[in-house]
């Protein structure tokens, strides 16, 4: 009787734990799939992604090769780019980038004082997020990487267009990663 109330307890104790917080994630690493979809034409990107809380982000092109070894950095309201065909770094007018870091403080935010929000997350339920009035994101799998539950394949509409997918995949959070400088 004493092993089936210990067996019970720790069965509910672990299908009712909570899991990891998405508010609570320090950095994550992943590498992007981008398919975007612009005149009817499709482009395929890869790149690598370093987020460290609460505002850096740096972006790694990986291909096409045209553009491999492009990186853009976003840290303190700040955004630079750097280009290696010219050996320079320059400010980044574009919004890419701090678009991607604006998504992630956005789901941390909601997390921590959207009740809600949680709760329909946690659960998977959450298929769709809206962004700067124009954008919507819908969710098409989520995935939970070393405890946290992340959104891994998304797509990305204007208004009614679809404009991107996006795909994650050797995604690391927590993996204590460190700022790094451009070259200069």
């Amino acid at each position: 009787m004493i092993k089936k109330i210990a067996m019970f307890l720790l069965i509910g104790t672990s299908i009712f734990a909570s899991p990891n917080r998405i508010s609570d994630i320090k950095d994550i690493y992943s590498t992007v799939k981008e398919t975007v979809y612009l005149n009817g034409e499709k482009k395929v990107k890869e790149y690598k992604i370093e987020y460290i809380s609460p505002d850096y982000l740096r972006k790694e092109v990986i291909s096409p090769n045209v553009n491999k070894g492009e990186i853009f950095q976003y840290e303190n309201e700040k955004s630079l780019v750097y280009i290696p065909l010219f050996d320079e770094v320059s400010e980044n007018n574009g919004e890419d980038v701090s678009n991607f870091l604006s998504i992630i403080k956005d789901l941390k935010n909601k997390d921590q004082n959207d009740k809600n929000f949680k709760d329909n997350y946690y659960l998977q339920k959450v298929k769709e997020l809206k962004y700067k009035d124009t954008y919507r994101i819908k969710i098409k799998e989520y995935k939970k990487v070393d405890g946290y539950l992340l959104p891994i394949k998304m797509e990305i509409f204007e208004s009614e267009s679809k404009v991107a997918d996006l795909d994650l995949k050797d995604t690391k959070v927590n993996s204590d990663l460190k700022r790094k400088e451009l070259k200069k």
